[in-house]
């Protein structure tokens, strides 16, 4: 790796404190992927860091060094985002955490920053938080190798919209059989690959096979901020 300077716009996806005044952050950069980097003197009261850091907020950043640990030189806010608030908090939380246990470190993923963006506006404007989330957690499956086939079962057959079907990982789509705990209407998965857009009916249908992929890929251990979600919507 080089020594030097690199701009990338990024997100604050967690922080923790190093020695006394300064920080370990983790970003999640458009061109760079995540990315951990060191905020010197980020803790001091009067360092330009120490506002500028925070979750949620689009930044323009610099950072520089040949270690795994770059160190941060600049950080600024690029404005236009207002971050996500109440429950929605928490579902942002959550995606941070995805992209925490997901995504190796130095592994670009342009597409999914811009989708990631696109996920906190719609939670802080309020958007209905299942479908926000559910689509996300597609994206993100998807650029790790994991997605879904939106055409075809597990034996090559074209999907039948008027067929129930399970998700079988690393095979497939299988058509529901009576033992079967769920079934995904083949009409959702139809229409989901053909326009692209995720429905409340689809959030609440594609649930359980979302979160068969996230603890065998992503978090087979589970996630905390998934419990704290999953509380606050059944309030």
């Amino acid at each position: 790796m080089t020594s030097r300077a690199n701009q990338d716009q990024a997100f604050v996806l967690h922080s923790l404190p190093y020695k006394e005044t300064s920080l370990v952050v983790e970003l999640f950069c458009r061109e760079a992927g995540r990315l951990p980097v060191m905020a010197k003197g980020a803790k001091r009261p009067n360092s330009a860091l120490r506002p500028v850091l925070v979750s949620f907020q689009p930044l323009l950043v610099r950072f520089s060094g040949k270690s795994e640990v770059k160190t941060l030189t600049h950080a600024e806010w690029l404005g236009g985002a207002v971050p996500p608030e109440g429950k929605s908090l928490f579902a942002a939380y959550y995606l941070n955490e995805l992209l925490m246990r997901g995504l190796q470190r130095e592994d670009p993923h342009a597409p999914l920053f811009d989708t990631y963006a696109s996920a906190l506006r719609a939670l802080a404007q309020g958007d209905d938080m299942n479908v926000t989330v559910r689509g996300f957690e597609l994206a993100l499956l998807q650029h790790l190798g994991y997605g879904l086939d939106f055409e075809r079962d597990c034996t090559g057959q074209l999907l039948r919209a008027e067929m129930q079907y399970v998700w079988i990982d690393q095979a497939g789509w299988q058509t529901r059989t009576e033992r079967s705990d769920y079934g995904v209407p083949g009409e959702l998965i139809l229409e989901l690959g053909a326009q692209g857009q995720m429905t409340r009916s689809m959030a609440a249908s594609f649930r359980p096979v979302t979160r068969q992929l996230l603890l065998s890929h992503v978090a087979p251990n589970g996630l905390l901020s998934r419990v704290w979600m999953e509380q606050l919507l059944k309030a």
